[in-house]
């Protein structure tokens, strides 16, 4: 039996008191505030749906870690800001994680082989399951009248020698290119789809929408679905797909000759205006054009600036109808899905695709996707309006990370959370907000 020993010191900073220390305070999380999320995911059957796409064909006689603890583990160590399985070496003994995963206090989770041989185990099929599952979690939670496709691809770096990475010129480094797929009012994520480092901005692409469209037009038949895409993804087979699918779109396409020369009379007007006022002319217009590899005319939308800066153009094409500002304006709220990209990246570490094999980066990609859907339609779910418009990033400072001493006897688990932790009512409001606590009255 292990002897609690007091730790020697000698602090000096306070001469009214000793200063003593110990480890004999039990189990205590920094991550207690997880709570909520874990029973509106079990509110939802969100991890019961992920499990359900999984295949276990592990000998149940070896099998100490089943595969609903795998998954929890791995997905709230996402949620909770740790980005990789080395983590699982610290998290596997925290109460928290061990209570939402089902264990008892002081039964320990997966170690880090454990998960990287799960990890390793998921295949193409599974992957296509877990992909569907995203954008059956879109239509389970959002009855939307109007449905807005965002589509962009980003880079993910090279983690050393791994399957089918590939140098991009673009972005000048050894990467993969994954495309991603955002309902653009929503910000849920529609799909992902992992292509090596190499592959050109609009590879794939019809592959990866006709499934998504398809199966929204199914969900929702009377709903409006717009297009947004930037000009690396501006093909005349994506302007045919979206017109035989009824997708009405507006991608940015590049300046050329012919874009010039028919937008120089509206250039010429701006600046006029510019010298005129002083101030920066901003004008917009559009015209018709059919390039020869084009099936028909589409339109070509115009947006000329002139300022103390110089002067700048760009295209849109479009077969949406319309005022060409308003329709300018709209495809500029792409920006939004951006910023999606970046919070996925930067806050959920989707760009940590470190396995060798191709298809276990597939799994790492689309599981970071399903933490931040998840979290997507948690916070949508709370009604303080300003943690449904945070970010991951300030969810774990303003509701995850709260510490708390876990204590657990034969009936029950007893959380006894931080008495001076400041953000006490929003934790109190997401509990409300999910059914915990019952309506203050």
């Amino acid at each position: 039996m292990d002897t609690e020993c007091e730790i020697q010191t000698a602090f000096t900073f306070r001469d009214d008191r000793e200063i003593r220390l110990d480890f004999a305070g039990g189990q205590i999380t920094s991550d207690a505030g997880l709570l909520p999320l874990r029973e509106f995911d079990h509110r939802i059957a969100f991890t019961d749906s992920i499990v359900a796409c999984l295949d276990d064909d592990r000998h149940p006689s070896y099998v100490k870690h089943q595969l609903a603890e795998l998954v929890i583990q791995r997905l709230y160590g996402i949620v909770a800001g740790y980005e990789d399985q080395n983590d699982a070496q610290l998290l596997r003994a925290d109460g928290l994680f061990q209570l939402i995963a089902g264990n008892d206090l002081g039964d320990p989770l997966a170690s880090q082989p454990s998960l990287s041989r799960f990890e390793n185990s998921v295949s193409a099929t599974e992957n296509g399951a877990l992909n569907d599952l995203l954008l059956e979690s879109f239509i389970a939670h959002h009855h939307p009248p109007i449905i807005i496709i965002d589509v962009d691809s980003t880079d993910d770096p090279a983690h050393g020698q791994q399957q089918l990475i590939g140098f991009n010129g673009f972005y000048n480094q050894y990467m993969y290119h994954p495309l991603l797929i955002h309902e653009g009012l929503t910000g849920a994520i529609l799909g992902t789809f992992l292509r090596p480092g190499n592959a050109p901005d609009a590879e794939n692409l019809l592959c990866a929408l006709e499934p998504i469209i398809t199966r929204l037009r199914e969900a929702y038949p009377y709903a409006v679905i717009w297009l947004r895409a930037d000009a690396g993804l501006a093909t005349p087979r994506l302007y045919n797909f979206c017109e035989s699918h009824r997708v009405g779109f507006t991608v940015g396409i590049g300046a050329n000759a012919v874009f010039k020369r028919r937008s120089d009379d509206l250039m010429q007007k701006a600046v006029t205006q510019h010298q005129a006022t002083g101030e920066k002319a901003k004008l917009y217009d559009h015209f018709p054009h059919q390039a020869q590899t084009w099936e028909h005319q589409l339109r070509i939308l115009v947006k000329v600036e002139a300022g103390p800066e110089g002067t700048n153009r760009r295209f849109v094409v479009s077969n949406r109808p319309g005022d060409a500002e308003r329709l300018f304006n709209f495809y500029q709220g792409r920006g939004q899905a951006e910023n999606y990209i970046k919070e996925l990246k930067n806050q959920f570490h989707a760009d940590r695709l470190s396995c060798s094999r191709f298809e276990a980066n597939c799994f790492r990609l689309v599981l970071f996707a399903l933490a931040y859907q998840l979290i997507n339609l948690f916070r949508r779910r709370l009604s303080d309006p300003a943690l449904q418009r945070a970010q991951v990033q300030t969810l774990r400072e303003k509701l995850f990370k709260v510490g708390a001493l876990i204590r657990q006897s034969t009936r029950r688990f007893w959380l006894h959370l931080a008495s001076g932790w400041p953000y006490q009512r929003h934790l109190a409001g997401a509990l409300y907000d999910i059914g915990v606590l019952p309506v203050p009255t």
